[in-house]
């Protein structure tokens, strides 16, 4: 790992997350959804997105992690106009089962000023080909960029998925929530470094990043109905 990883906390310290060092913190440039983290490298294109989002229940993806995973990854997919879509990741011989935790194993822990219990992650990694630069939002190409050519970016995503049900209580608290993290590398960066760049963010954002990741307080998450 040739990046030097420190502790970021974010979301007002709900969440705390192990980031290069060198990352800059996107809301310092511009303004950022209030349920984005978002933060970008200083020597590349690379950017890094963490989102607190509904949980996903279409189809197997509320009963099934692995599916919820490639239900995010088509989602940014669709967020960028993808031209083409490719899941990397070799899916699992099994679902992976997705079902409400103990309330004593997530809510009590954050109500008794305790250390919070984490989901496991769910991830997955892919290629999508995007117009990065040179189209809008909608995909369209802005003017004088009509014959562009379109990037290869490889994504990398880590799913949290935070669902539980506190019946002993008074209030019957529920949350039902997808805590997303990703990464984008930019394959087709100019000079030819987009490959090893991947190598690079690989190396860390799987085997130390996805893994420090430790939420703080679950308040982070609104109550469900």
């Amino acid at each position: 790992m040739s990046s030097s990883l420190s502790t970021r906390p974010l979301f007002g310290g709900a969440i705390d997350l192990d980031l290069p060092r060198e990352y800059l913190d996107a809301s310092d440039l511009r303004q950022i959804p209030d349920n984005q983290e978002v933060f970008l490298s200083s020597t590349s294109d690379t950017a890094i997105v963490l989102e607190v989002l509904g949980m996903v229940e279409e189809g197997q993806a509320g009963v099934d992690l692995w599916e919820a995973a490639k239900f995010h990854f088509s989602s940014i997919a669709h967020d960028n106009a993808s031209l083409e879509s490719t899941i990397l990741t070799t899916p699992p011989s099994a679902p992976i089962p997705s079902g409400p935790a103990t309330a004593s194993a997530s809510a009590s822990a954050t109500i008794n000023g305790e250390q919070p219990v984490n989901p496991e992650a769910t991830t997955i990694s892919g290629t999508q080909v995007i117009h990065k630069f040179s189209h809008n939002p909608t995909g369209a190409p802005r003017e004088g960029h009509e014959d562009d050519t379109p990037d290869t970016v490889w994504i990398g995503v880590g799913l949290w998925r935070i669902w539980f049900e506190d019946q002993s209580t008074q209030t019957k608290m529920k949350k039902k929530a997808d805590l997303v993290l990703s990464v984008n590398v930019n394959l087709s960066a100019e000079g030819g470094t987009g490959t090893q760049e991947r190598e690079k963010v690989e190396s860390w954002f799987f085997d130390h990043c996805v893994k420090s990741l430790k939420i703080r307080d679950f308040g982070l998450f609104g109550d469900s109905q």
